[in-house]
């Protein structure tokens, strides 16, 4: 009888982020909002603490906007774009030695499920239901020999300009005070404020996807993220001085 996943097993999936499309990119979303949001409050705070002029800010931090948000979402490209061609490159190979030395690739199976105790007939008529199909020999292979599973992205290009996206945005969030109109008094307050509120957010979030407690993930983001800025703040300040 051909295995069918059960509706309860689908929604457990759903929940932990396996089976919606929006749960692929959720990971490069929210790292590229932390890290958007850390890196241009540190320049807002650095040029606050060197006393330099508003116009000044948005020049640093629009620069570092672009120039880290593009370096993070190439980066996160090539990663998961050299995971994939690698994948892709062993399950070529374990297709080859399948085909060209199969006793011995059979011979692997065999071992590997031994290992896992199974024995005699049980043994036997797993390794032939899984020889059986080229397919599942290969995924077994890559499962079970290099740790590798077949859901592996195949849109480096889409995760990497998630990233980007969301760095953008996010790392805009301190800039707002400089762009629109409040009173220069309180624009670094301003900053520290929606800087603060969406480091929150985004702990919250974080640590939802980690299956952590939101109220700690959120609270080390809002610490991370102030010494960050303090330590900005007066290396301007001792800079300007």
């Amino acid at each position: 009888m051909r295995f069918s996943p059960s509706a309860k097993l689908l929604a457990h999936k759903e929940a932990d982020y396996h089976g919606s499309r929006l749960g692929e990119f959720l990971q490069d979303i929210v790292y590229g909002g932390v890290d958007g949001i850390v890196t241009t409050f540190a320049v807002v705070a650095g040029a606050a603490g060197a006393d330099l002029a508003h116009y000044i800010v948005i020049i640093l931090g629009v620069g570092n906007l672009f120039a880290d948000g593009l370096s993070m979402g190439i980066g996160n490209y090539l990663s998961i774009k050299s995971e994939r061609d690698n994948y892709h490159r062993l399950y070529e190979e374990e297709r080859k030695e399948i085909r060209e030395i199969p006793e011995i690739e059979r011979e692997e199976v065999m071992e590997m499920f031994a290992k896992k105790g199974f024995e005699g007939g049980d043994l036997e008529m797993v390794v032939n239901k899984i020889t059986s199909d080229e397919d599942v020999w290969i995924d077994t292979m890559m499962r079970e020999e290099h740790g590798l599973t077949p859901d592996i992205t195949e849109f480096p290009v889409l995760h990497g300009t998630a990233t980007f996206v969301s760095f953008v945005i996010f790392g805009a969030i301190p800039l707002v005070p400089y762009i629109f109109g409040v009173s220069s008094d309180l624009k670094f307050q301003t900053a520290i404020l929606s800087t603060g509120v969406a480091l929150i957010a985004l702990g919250i979030v974080r640590s939802s996807i980690a299956k952590r407690r939101k109220f700690s993930g959120a609270m080390e983001l809002l610490v991370l993220g102030a010494v960050s800025a303090a330590l900005a703040f007066f290396v301007g300040a001792i800079l300007a001085s």
